[in-house]
């Protein structure tokens, strides 16, 4: 029998199954492989990504998911030595999900919105490429990007003390109508940012 690739499940319609639940190793490798099938796509992103796709973490929460790629060879001591010029450590991709900046949505219009295609299935999802920077004082901050080269969102980078298998993991909670993501990095730093569903009919009023 043909093996079912899950891959599309994630980014269409994922099933129902415990909140936040984090897939295993196994059964996230499909979701990077879809991704990254057209790579113009996956490395085309306003700030230049590239990810591995071999080592995806994926959440998921009944029809909503999210997923992170981690840039190849991410080192603890590049996010450390990052300055003012935006380092990239990954992409963040989310399915019926953008995040949240001061409280309101961001717009599907401001995201980066791409088409995945997979077991002849297509499902169009934002893609996120997320970098670091330094700041005065020395505190590190996490930049998400959309569609720009101007960040979407911009959040206090924290300092961790973990042991991770992956070079970026993902933790999340549901809050109502929205939700937090938590992005773990090499279990040095984190960074907690909120989103919410994503309205394919909002437009941005900017």
């Amino acid at each position: 029998m043909k093996k079912i690739l899950i891959a599309v499940t994630v980014l269409t319609s994922l099933q129902l199954a415990s909140a936040q639940e984090k897939l295993s190793r196994d059964e996230a490798l499909p979701y990077g492989k879809a991704v990254s099938a057209d790579a113009k796509q996956l490395n085309g992103t306003p700030i230049a990504t590239d990810v591995d796709a071999q080592q995806p973490v994926v959440m998921k929460d009944g029809e909503y998911g999210s997923m992170v790629l981690p840039q190849k060879n991410l080192k603890a001591e590049t996010i450390a030595k990052a300055g003012e010029t935006a380092v990239p450590i990954g992409q963040l991709w989310l399915q019926k999900l953008t995040p949240m900046s001061d409280g309101e949505a961001i717009a599907k219009d401001r995201l980066r919105l791409v088409t995945v295609r997979a077991e002849g299935e297509e499902v169009t999802a934002p893609q996120c490429a997320l970098a670091v920077r330094k700041i005065a004082g020395g505190k590190l901050e996490l930049l998400v990007y959309g569609k720009s080269k101007e960040p979407v969102l911009i959040v206090a980078l924290k300092p961790l003390e973990a042991v991770q298998s992956m070079p970026l993991d993902l933790a999340a909670e549901r809050e109502g109508d929205a939700g937090k993501l938590t992005v773990k990095i090499l279990g040095k730093y984190q960074a907690t940012l909120s989103v919410t569903e994503l309205d394919i009919l909002a437009e941005s009023m900017q």
